[in-house]
This record gives C-alpha cells, structure tokens and sequence, in this order.
C-alpha cells in the first residue's frame, strides 16, 4: 500500500495538538508517544512495502533491504517464466512460495532464512526470475521538529489522536472519557483507511497465479 509522504512537519502537529488539547509535556516525551503512535498507525494500516529481485543460476541466498527481515515478509512470489535472450521481457505469471522454519525439511519449492540480511530461495535457482517480496513497513522515527511524518496526509489526523489519548491519560489526573474520544476517533479513521483500501484492491486487483501458504511465525 503505497502513500505519498505528508509534507506536515512535527512541529505542525504538536502546535495544533497544544491548540486542542493544551498541556505541558516536554519534546522529548511528545517525540516518544509520536514515535510510538508512528509504529501502531503503520501495523493497524498493515502498511507494505515491496522488493524485488532476481535470481541467478546455482545462487541460493540473496540480500534483503536493510529495513526487512524474515520475520517482517508478507509474502513472496516468484516468476513462473526465467528470462534468457529468447525472453528478455516477459515473467509470465507469479505464484506464492512458501516459507520454512529454521531445520524445517524443505520438499517444495519456497524460502528460508538464510543468515543476517538474507533470504535462501529453495531449491537452488537454475535460471534468472524475478521475486516479488511483500513486506511490512517501518515508519521512519522522529528526532526534531522541522521531521516531517512519513504518512500520508489524509492520515496525519491518526496521529494527532493518538497522541491526545495518551496526553489524556497522562499525569494525576487522567481523562479517561477525553482519551476514550480520542480512541474513538482514531480507531473510526483506521477502519475507514482500511475499508478504503479494500475497495481500492477490488478495483484494481493485482493480475497474478497465486498459490497461498499462510506465514508461520
């Protein structure tokens, strides 16, 4: 799922945060709990990002961006087509493969984890394909005020909510039925990104064979 970074700085959001809701945290506790609410907007959002690759002959493991692991994979799929100077271009389909556990006996064709930043592909590739590898998203951290969120902007608001419940619940005196509002509204945003999202994935879905493993984790 893709998004065009918001061009919103922190800054922004904590001056109309100290409007709505005033208070009187430090930067440093406002970063944390942006931070925080940062990493619970891309899980609840199941942001994804996308790698790819493509295989050589007799080479099983390949290296992973720095910001994915094994654990963080979705899910991979591989060309059914290989590429060669009679077929420079064309994949053909992609199907799923699956994943192996550590010292998991491996029969069928899929992926494992190789050793730190890299992926093994199963059994050794013959040929050239192309690997598709779906993974979830780290949101960047925040360090000062001129960051801007990395989110899109018809998000922004998840943020502001998110930080205003946790502000609500702070201190000796906590707002339980102010920060239960906040909730509300952040968790009505999500299920309306997530609905949104769903429609558009109906719409234009993605033309690919598929066979489907679900992650053991």
């Amino acid at each position: 799922m893709g998004y065009i970074v918001s061009r919103t700085t922190v800054k922004q959001v904590l001056d109309d945060i100290k409007v709505r809701l005033p208070h009187v945290y430090e930067e440093e506790s406002l970063f944390l709990w942006i931070n925080e609410t940062m990493k619970k907007i891309y899980k609840d959002l199941s942001l994804q990002e996308q790698y790819s690759f493509n295989t050589r002959k007799g080479q099983d493991l390949y290296v992973l961006p720095e910001d994915c692991s094994i654990d963080m994979i979705n899910s991979l799929t591989i060309s059914e087509k290989a590429r060669d100077q009679n077929n420079p271009y064309d994949w053909g389909n992609f199907k799923e493969i699956k994943s192996y556990l550590p010292n998991e006996r491996m029969s069928d064709i899929g992926y494992y984890d190789g050793r730190e930043g890299t992926i093994g592909i199963f059994p050794t590739p013959k040929d050239i394909r192309k690997v598709d590898v779906y993974y979830m998203k780290k949101p960047q951290m925040i360090t000062s005020l001129d960051d801007y969120i990395q989110l899109d902007d018809n998000y922004i608001d998840l943020v502001k909510y998110n930080v205003m419940s946790i502000i609500a619940m702070s201190g000796h005196n906590p707002d339980i039925e102010l920060a239960n509002e906040y909730i509300l509204l952040y968790n009505n945003l999500v299920q309306k990104a997530n609905e949104n999202k769903n429609e558009q994935q109906q719409r234009y879905p993605v033309i690919r064979k598929t066979h489907f493993y679900r992650r053991r984790r």
